[in-house]
């Protein structure tokens, strides 16, 4: 079971020294680039939350997957809801992001996932089918199914209803690409929901969110699925 901790920008240099102190479990974490050199040489691994589109040069702000990788970096995430909304993240930039990523040995985690209100299956095929062109390793990809009308709502789909998409998800892969990958689930995961979320059948790990930044909560929620 795969455990992610996407801690986004919640944590200031105290609250970091915090975690690290007191959490060391065979997980793995994305905090804020600034503070990545910290959470290196533990049990967990290291992710970073996002990865440019470009290898190296003057781009201002960006962090490339070659230079994460040298550092020590094992897992990226792309595409997530937050940057496809607030930093208006086109399907095809995401595409050149997995790309980049897989090239240059990242777990890659490709986030995909419905606003409220939308057609799931029809956004869940185009980004499937825009953001994956042309990726022929499909070894260290990753898709995170996180339906962005739960996120930080405290709202969860069903167990049933995960489960139908996780299996079209599956479906729609194995369909376009003849490949398998592994699927998470993202959206308002924590302590509270963690016991009836981890019977969903065919889910392979969890990417959790503002849960993650308590290291408290996070023990917990680990030892839920390592039960």
């Amino acid at each position: 079971m795969l455990i992610v901790g996407n801690l986004k920008m919640y944590m200031n240099y105290n609250a970091v020294k915090e975690l690290i102190d007191n959490f060391d479990e065979d997980v793995v974490l994305c905090p804020s680039a600034l503070f990545i050199p910290y959470f290196l040489n533990h049990k967990y691994k290291v992710g970073v939350q996002d990865i440019s589109m470009y290898d190296l040069g003057s781009h201002t702000g960006e962090i490339s997957a070659k230079q994460a990788k040298e550092m020590g970096v094992n897992y990226a995430i792309v595409g997530h809801s937050e940057r496809r909304k607030y930093n208006k993240e086109t399907d095809e930039e995401i595409n050149k992001k997995v790309i980049k990523g897989l090239e240059e040995g990242l777990n890659v985690i490709l986030c995909i996932g419905e606003n409220k209100g939308e057609d799931k299956e029809e956004v869940i095929t185009k980004q499937l089918l825009n953001d994956l062109k042309n990726v022929t390793n499909f070894d260290n990809l990753i898709i995170a199914y996180e339906p962005i009308w739960c996120i930080g709502t405290g709202i969860t789909p069903t167990n049933e209803q995960i489960e139908t998409t996780i299996s079209f998800i599956e479906t729609k892969i194995q369909e376009n690409f003849k490949k398998h990958v592994k699927v998470l689930y993202g959206g308002s995961v924590d302590k509270d929901n963690i016991n009836v979320l981890k019977k969903v059948n065919n889910l392979s790990g969890f990417l959790i969110g503002k849960a993650s930044t308590d290291y408290r909560q996070l023990k917990d929620i680990v030892a839920s699925l390592r039960d």
